[in-house]
């Protein structure tokens, strides 16, 4: 079975073609930045989310998504998602260069999600994450 990727927000098709190349890519959901109910649901489920527009992630949110490996971020400062809760429950945070936008930054959080899933460290790492837990 793959693992499941789920993204918040519609993305360039290029990026979900990255992703079904390892991942069961579930439909894309538009999330309120603070509706944290509608995450909570998909994000159980999901091995590593594509995160296209700011959400807030945190520690109360995380415990119900204990197969989350990784919190990819198609923008460059993931200032809603804590970075502390991610790293304490094995989950890599990514985020993209600043001169990355739209589709370029879209891909470039599909390579993240896809080095975790291959057992890489996601060239965009903000947080050090001890293999054995991830």
């Amino acid at each position: 079975m793959k693992p499941i990727a789920l993204i918040t927000r519609n993305v360039d098709p290029g990026a979900i073609d990255l992703l079904t190349s390892l991942c069961d890519v579930l439909p894309t959901m538009s999330f309120n930045k603070d509706a944290r109910h509608e995450i909570v649901v998909p994000g159980g489920c999901a091995h590593a989310w594509l995160v296209a527009a700011p959400v807030s992630i945190d520690d109360e949110i995380l415990q119900y998504c204990r197969k989350l490996r990784v919190i990819a971020c198609a923008f460059p400062i993931p200032e809603h998602i804590d970075v502390t809760a991610c790293t304490r429950r094995g989950i890599w945070l990514t985020t993209v260069l600043t001169n990355r936008v739209g589709r370029e930054a879209e891909l470039e959080a599909a390579r993240n999600i896809l080095d975790v899933m291959s057992g890489d460290i996601p060239r965009g790492a903000l947080n050090e994450v001890l293999q054995s837990a991830a």
